[in-house]
């Protein structure tokens, strides 16, 4: 009797494996952008309080840093304090994304290893860090002059 029973739950079991394996996992955002840090070369790649990420809009978040024009890039990215899987922004596509111009939108991914963006200034100056995560499975990545 007890083999009977067992035997009625097998499809039942089936079922729900099927179910389980059908749905597909959820690309996450960063936890929360305002954890995020913009780092790089000028932070010692540092989670430095002075570089957290700031709300600006609804998804749109930035930082700002002081660069000296001497004609090297700076490699930076966004992450967390813990370089976590999700929250580690980097390029999204290296020949279209890694360089980032002023005003010049490029794709990041968070789960991102050693894809650091790069930037090289024109002009001493202060300049502003932005991401966008309005699509967060392909935040945007810009830079604008401060003043």
């Amino acid at each position: 009797m007890q083999f009977c029973s067992l035997k009625s739950l097998l499809p039942l079991v089936l079922f729900a494996t099927l179910l389980g394996c059908a749905s597909q996992p959820e690309i996450a955002a960063p936890q929360t952008p305002q954890e995020l840090y913009l780092r790089g070369v000028f932070t010692w790649w540092e989670a430095d309080e002075n570089f957290k990420l700031q709300q600006v809009d609804d998804d749109l978040y930035k930082a700002e840093a002081e660069l000296i024009a001497d004609g090297q890039p700076y490699d930076f990215r966004f992450a967390d304090s813990q370089w976590s899987s999700g929250a580690n922004c980097g390029y999204l596509n290296k020949a279209q994304d890694e360089v980032v111009g002023l005003g010049k939108r490029v794709s990041a991914t968070c789960h991102a290893v050693n894809n650091n963006f790069k930037f090289t200034p024109r002009e001493t100056g202060v300049y502003e860090f932005f991401i966008d995560f309005s699509q967060p499975e392909r935040p945007q990545v810009y830079i604008e002059r401060k003043g």
